[in-house]
């Protein structure tokens, strides 16, 4: 919009702009831990963040998550923790039960154009341009100001010409499923998987005693994001089959009397 000869077209230039947008850092994001649940264990209690503790750890015994409501200024009535490993392995388990036959997607935004914007800006350049007319003492400077006006005016006829186009979302499948993907990321990799698709581990606070596992009854696996409708599909499809073969077995761990389906989103809880 400052040139006559711009080296990129409004569409390219907001096609980049949403590109590198997409790979920008999130500077909020820590790098620093290995914490595979960072982000997606809370408090059930406070609905705070549950951080890992290795500090208070003991020699030889897993590090726990523990609600942070200190840290934070907050009250919290019945603040939980967790074994590190027993809520990493939870976690783990449900969400590739739920989505790791499920195929990834590359997907590509393609930002929509709208020439109107420019249409405005360029016409009022053009308004403003006008009033400068006859101003020009010189043939060079009348000149300048002739040959401006004209791209301007071409510049106004081009974009009345364009069409508005919509925003598209283009979706590939990879070839791949959840579980391959799992299978070569990092902690790192593995949490954005789990806060991408949405992951909540909500910790209620256990009983004393020598638990040798985890107890479910304790903790709530919760997905709310866009893997919902393809992972109840997949899952409900894998119950069936299990079903089918089996008709006079018991429910298999995981099948619907071990799961609820909620408005916003899959639980999945003992």
């Amino acid at each position: 919009m400052a040139t006559t000869t711009p080296i990129l077209t409004r569409e390219e230039f907001d096609r980049v702009g949403a590109l590198l947008d997409s790979r920008s850092i999130d500077n909020r994001e820590r790098v620093d831990t290995d914490a595979l649940l960072l982000r997606v264990i809370h408090c059930d209690s406070c609905g705070g963040r549950m951080y890992l503790n290795r500090q208070e750890s003991k020699k030889n015994q897993a590090p726990i998550y523990k609600c942070n409501h200190h840290a934070r200024g907050d009250n919290c009535e019945a603040p939980a923790h967790i074994r590190g490993d027993w809520a990493d392995d939870h976690v783990t388990a449900e969400f590739l039960r739920l989505v790791g036959s499920i195929q990834t997607t590359h997907t590509v935004e393609i930002p929509g154009y709208d020439p109107e914007p420019e249409l405005c800006a360029t016409l009022a350049e053009f308004e403003e341009h006008q009033r400068q007319q006859g101003r020009q003492k010189s043939k060079h400077a009348a000149k300048a100001w002739q040959e401006r006006a004209d791209a301007l005016d071409n510049r106004i006829a081009e974009l009345e010409s364009r069409e508005k186009t919509e925003p598209q979302r283009i979706v590939t499948p990879t070839g791949r499923t959840f579980a391959d993907e799992w299978a070569e990321k990092d902690p790192a990799g593995r949490r954005a998987m789990l806060i991408e698709a949405g992951v909540r581990l909500n910790v209620r606070r256990g009983t004393r005693g020598g638990w040798p596992k985890l107890d479910t009854r304790r903790v709530d696996f919760t997905m709310r994001g866009e893997l919902d409708p393809a992972a109840e599909s997949a899952l409900t499809t894998a119950e069936d089959i299990t079903n089918e073969a089996r008709p006079d077995s018991p429910p298999v761990p995981g099948a619907d009397a071990h799961r609820n389906l909620h408005p916003d989103g899959l639980t999945a809880a003992a």
